[in-house]
């Protein structure tokens, strides 16, 4: 068990107001607030801050058992609105992270905002939950203004000049395959990736980083090894 969950809600008028409400065991400790609605629809609204969470939490989450669950996805309409800070940035990659989502009947739009050692990514994307091979299709831009001090969070001391990254990539995950497809791969205009150079990329990234679940992209070793092997 070990689990404490602390609710405070307020029911009137066909809606249920969850307000200064947690949730913590030993792998994760979060603080919310939600609004559910019954009338007209069914509709979840909710602002959820995350003070700790234990990193194998999320590498053991099955996004694709999650999504064989259609017809109850289909049936959720939501907003949320995820924070996260980094108590101690120590040796932590990402240090703040913003996630915005809305599901409604299957379909997925997302914006975040990821401040890492060095730099910000920023991504947004969208997609149709519910289709029998879902794809996830992103946009996203690293600005990295100090290549060295997030090389060093992956243990890579390999020279870099001072000059910072403007990285545009675009694409799309095949969830359940395990593929993905990019669409573009730039560096501002100093470096336009053309085909053979994305065929490489996607033949790399699929092998070290997709060769699991989703979430297991995100493994800090499988980074670095991809970052081994493109730079």
């Amino acid at each position: 068990m070990d689990n404490y969950f602390k609710l405070n809600f307020n029911f009137n008028n066909n809606q249920v107001e969850i307000i200064n409400s947690s949730f913590r065991n030993k792998n994760l400790s979060i603080f919310f607030n939600s609004l559910i609605q019954f009338n007209p629809f069914f509709e979840i609204s909710s602002d959820i801050n995350i003070e700790e969470i234990d990193k194998q939490l999320i590498n053991n989450i099955s996004l694709e058992k999650i999504l064989k669950n259609k017809k109850v996805i289909k049936k959720l309409n939501s907003n949320n609105r995820v924070n996260y800070k980094a108590k101690k940035f120590g040796n932590k990659l990402i240090e703040n992270l913003t996630f915005e989502s809305n599901l409604a009947y299957g379909r997925l739009n997302f914006l975040n905002e990821i401040i890492v050692a060095g730099g910000v990514i920023n991504c947004k994307g969208d997609s149709v939950l519910i289709e029998e091979y879902p794809r996830l299709n992103f946009d996203c831009i690293f600005k990295i203004k100090d290549k060295k001090k997030i090389f060093r969070k992956f243990s890579i001391s390999k020279k870099f000049d001072k000059n910072p990254i403007n990285l545009n990539i675009k694409g799309s995950f095949n969830i359940f395959n395990k593929k993905i497809n990019f669409k573009k791969i730039n560096i501002g205009t100093s470096y336009i990736a053309k085909k053979e150079d994305m065929k490489f990329f996607k033949e790399t990234f699929e092998s070290i980083l997709f060769d699991e679940d989703f979430f297991n992209i995100f493994k800090i070793s499988k980074i670095k090894n991809f970052l081994l092997e493109v730079i």
